[in-house]
């Protein structure tokens, strides 16, 4: 372009009249020699301002996002209401996810090595089967030093309903004499509890019995309490107070 009358020509050859229309159009800080600054100062200000914007929804939409549960280690638990005695079958067994901290000592996570099992105590639904809450080899955990699981009759089975695993007994025998001496329930036989008696009549279960733990010496004396040897020895059952 020609420059005109009013519009002397610069030293560089260049004309006013482009400036001109840009002051017009643009702030004057975005043009001249300071404009590079202050672009990069306005792209920055949007970036920031995006970043701000994009945390704080991710921030307001995690609040309503379900959290997933974490995962739990199996356990074995029963799947309904169980007495003492009962052997275990699948069907009695369930596997729940227990968190890591609250899972109880000796928890077994295979129904499998629980079938057949007899348990020593009476369980609610959804408590966790251990390997000390079913009868065998490990019915003496916790147990003391020479100690031995003996199985002794009892002379009435209502005895049974007052005894539980854990109880310190007394047991005597048929003629009045102390046999064993605060020795503790193991585990007490199915049906014994709440049975309401025993009777001779056919047909009639025998009476029921609990499963102590005691010295072999004692186990001995439990053996031989009938001296004739001509019937199996029953014994009543004596409670003891709890240690304070």
């Amino acid at each position: 372009m020609r420059p005109g009358p009013g519009n002397p020509p610069r030293a560089d050859g260049s004309s006013d009249e482009q400036p001109g229309r840009l002051e017009r159009i643009l702030p004057a800080r975005l043009i001249g020699a300071g404009r590079r600054p202050a672009w990069q100062r306005t792209r920055l200000r949007r970036v920031v301002t995006a970043a701000l914007v994009a945390s704080a929804a991710w921030l307001a939409m995690s609040a309503f996002l379900p959290h997933p549960a974490p995962r739990g280690v199996p356990v074995v638990v029963t799947a309904q209401d169980l007495m003492p005695g009962h052997v275990l079958t699948r069907g009695d067994l369930a596997v729940a996810d227990w968190p890591q901290d609250l899972s109880p000592g000796g928890a077994v996570a295979d129904p499998g090595a629980l079938v057949g099992r007899a348990l020593g105590a009476g369980m609610s639904r959804g408590e966790a089967v251990t390997a000390a809450r079913v009868r065998g080899p490990r019915l003496l955990t916790g147990a003391g030093t020479g100690l031995v699981a003996a199985h002794v009759r009892l002379a009435d089975p209502a005895m049974a309903a007052m005894a539980a695993p854990g109880d310190h007994v007394d047991l005597l025998s048929s003629a009045g004499q102390v046999v064993a001496s605060d020795v503790v329930v193991l585990a007490v036989d199915a049906g014994s509890a709440g049975s309401g008696g025993w009777s001779a009549t056919a047909g009639s279960e025998p009476p029921g019995g609990v499963v102590v733990a005691v010295a072999s010496d004692d186990a001995v004396r439990l053996a031989r309490a009938d001296p004739s040897g001509l019937s199996d020895p029953t014994f009543s059952l004596v409670m003891r107070a709890p240690s304070s």
